[in-house]
């Protein structure tokens, strides 16, 4: 089954504009007034989101992404996605070395009028701060 048009536009501006270049303006054109990102911490508003944004920019750079699967379902659409990024300091007191992390996650977007109403993701972030040797190595095994 084809992913409909405007779904797909929707993640790919997502990863292309918002992740990849930072563009804080594009969540004003993707995402509702009323929209709302479910965190593990809460829920977060698409101020909070641009927010999450200048902070994200100010850590890692040189994204690269990849939608490795799209799934539609009425008025959601499943992306699961793998990002490589550079690290360049300023999480959790990690010295930068230029280190290149992968997350890989799986984002649940509604859409409501051709906009993002709700968002949820699930990400790998444990594993990058494993990969920025933030974690202690070789004391568990993974799969």
């Amino acid at each position: 089954m084809m992913i409909s048009g405007d779904k797909r536009i929707i993640a790919e501006k997502w990863f292309n504009e918002y992740f990849t270049k930072g563009n804080l303006d594009i969540l004003d054109e993707l995402t509702t007034e009323d929209f709302v990102y479910h965190g593990r911490n809460g829920d977060n508003s698409r101020e909070q989101m641009k927010a999450f944004m200048r902070w994200y920019r100010s850590v890692f750079h040189d994204d690269q992404w990849v939608l490795e699967d799209l799934i539609e379902q009425g008025n959601k659409l499943v992306v699961r996605y793998t990002g490589l990024m550079t690290y360049k300091g300023g999480w959790f007191n990690i010295p930068p070395e230029g280190q290149r992390v992968k997350e890989t996650g799986i984002m649940i977007f509604t859409i409501k009028d051709g906009k993002v109403k709700e968002l949820w993701c699930e990400n790998s972030d444990a594993a990058i701060l494993y990969e920025l040797g933030a974690l202690p190595k070789e004391t568990h095994q993974t799969f």
